[in-house]
């Protein structure tokens, strides 16, 4: 059976860079999704800032968590909420580069948290600088609670995530202050917090694109959150064997 390779995009200084506990690099995510891709039988590897490498060599691509990407690459001026001094530019446009990549490639790609973000602003849609309201402060201030859930989650049933979740609704944790606004013309979305905060998007053009707003990755011990990982790695064997 191939073993699917799949890509983490990472900051250049990412194990050095400050935790923060909004969309910060926490350290805990990347190693959790690498785990939940082992487990799902594929061979992570970080692909970090200023590589060389091309989204080619990989068979899917994960987006993971972390700050805010700069208002700009939307065509908007930043709001006080956003913490300028976490952005950080050529990072922004590496990831937005992949993605974009990835896109036109039809390359299996999953996004999580800011890696949503990324993927509907590389689409040309737009984010809420601020959705203080969505998430309680104290769960925001303590990534020790990361994993806690917060807010139930109603899935399109339509959807690729609905078949790969196998329910409508689920009930998973927040910890962003940033959202999908404008949905970007070749995604759609498919789950919602009970607020109207988009919460997953799928690709209109490619069965197996789709983002999440919140971390599986902290509750990939829960069948569901573990298949989002493993339909990543599905996607990519079922790709590979057709090219």
């Amino acid at each position: 059976m191939h073993k699917v390779q799949v890509a983490i995009l990472v900051r250049r200084n990412y194990w050095h860079f400050p935790s923060g506990p909004v969309n910060g690099a926490t350290h805990r995510s990347v190693p959790d999704i690498m785990r939940a891709l082992r487990r799902a039988g594929a061979g992570p590897v970080l692909v970090y800032q200023g590589s060389s490498a091309r989204c080619e060599q990989w068979d899917a691509v994960v987006i993971p968590g972390g700050n805010d990407l700069h208002p700009g690459w939307y065509g908007q001026a930043p709001h006080a909420s956003v913490d300028l001094g976490s952005v950080d530019i050529e990072f922004d446009e590496f990831q937005l580069a992949w993605t974009r990549w990835a896109v036109e490639q039809k390359k299996p790609l999953l996004g999580i948290c800011r890696g949503l973000q990324v993927l509907n602003v590389a689409a040309g849609g737009t984010l809420h600088q601020d959705v203080a309201h969505h998430a309680p402060p104290e769960l925001i201030n303590d990534p020790q609670r990361r994993s806690q859930p917060v807010h139930g989650l109603t899935v399109a049933e339509d959807s690729r995530l609905h078949q790969i979740f196998g329910q409508d609704y689920v009930r998973v944790n927040s910890i962003h202050h940033q959202a999908v606004d404008r949905v970007a013309t070749d995604l759609r979305a498919v789950a919602w917090a009970p607020d109207g905060v988009v919460e997953a998007v799928e690709s209109l053009r490619c069965p197996w694109q789709r983002a999440v707003q919140f971390h599986p990755e902290d509750m990939q011990e829960l069948a569901c959150f573990q298949s989002l990982f493993q339909a990543l790695v599905d996607d990519a064997r079922v790709q590979a064997a057709r090219v």
